[in-house]
């Protein structure tokens, strides 16, 4: 079976990430933590985020019970329905779709979210296309990995991502040569296909510039 059939990719463009990228899945999480765990520092949801990035790198928060009611979110359809939208990145998709197609949604969202994750997008009206996610089979842990893998497979078909999580880096091979377009980022991360974007419009920008000759 070729990969655009196993994936069911109908269309040549680029994947996009969901959580940080599309909805601020952590303002949420924060927000849920600091009222049922704690901020013993005393810091607001924006500062924590500043501080620790994700919820995993927050030292208070990664007590056993603090993990097993964090997974038991994570796997919720009805959670995924609620979080919040990043609110430039409808807006933006909607135009980057127009100059090259979005092709797939790739998240490290476990598979058992699948449907509330297609409620999300339909209800913020992004580009309908395929949402590929982390199979039950593959650690959490090992998400950004599989990630990794599942875009060298999908290229050229699938072009690049647009992505906030640069550790996806660290499993792409050196001679990958589609485009990240690293969301939430202005650090050069030393790869001539990486282009970090600090916000939304950047991401659109850079992406019609990479993509100026593309034909739909």
């Amino acid at each position: 079976m070729d990969n655009e059939n196993k994936y069911k990719i109908l269309k040549v463009g680029l994947a996009v990430d969901i959580d940080e990228t599309l909805s601020w899945t952590i303002g949420h999480w924060v927000e849920k933590m600091m009222a049922k765990f704690g901020n013993p520092e005393n810091l607001s949801v924006k500062e924590i985020i500043e501080k620790y990035r994700y919820t995993q790198n927050v030292p208070y928060w990664q007590s056993q019970e603090a993990l097993a009611w964090m997974m038991a979110k994570v796997n919720s359809n009805d959670v995924q329905k609620e979080l919040p939208l990043i609110e430039e990145a409808s807006i933006c998709l909607e135009r980057i779709n127009k100059l090259i197609p979005i092709a797939a949604y790739l998240t490290i969202r476990p598979e058992t979210v699948l449907a509330g994750t297609k409620h999300w997008l339909d209800k913020h009206n992004f580009p309908v296309a395929p949402i590929i996610c982390r199979p039950i089979t593959v650690d959490h842990n090992d998400g950004n990995k599989w990630k990794a893998g599942v875009l060298e497979k999908l290229y050229p078909q699938v072009a690049g991502i647009i992505d906030d999580n640069p550790k996806l880096l660290n499993f792409l091979s050196a001679d990958y040569r589609g485009k990240i377009f690293l969301y939430d980022h202005h650090d050069n991360f030393g790869r001539t296909n990486v282009i970090p974007c600090r916000n939304w419009l950047e991401v659109y920008k850079n992406i019609k510039n990479v993509f100026s000759n593309f034909n739909l």
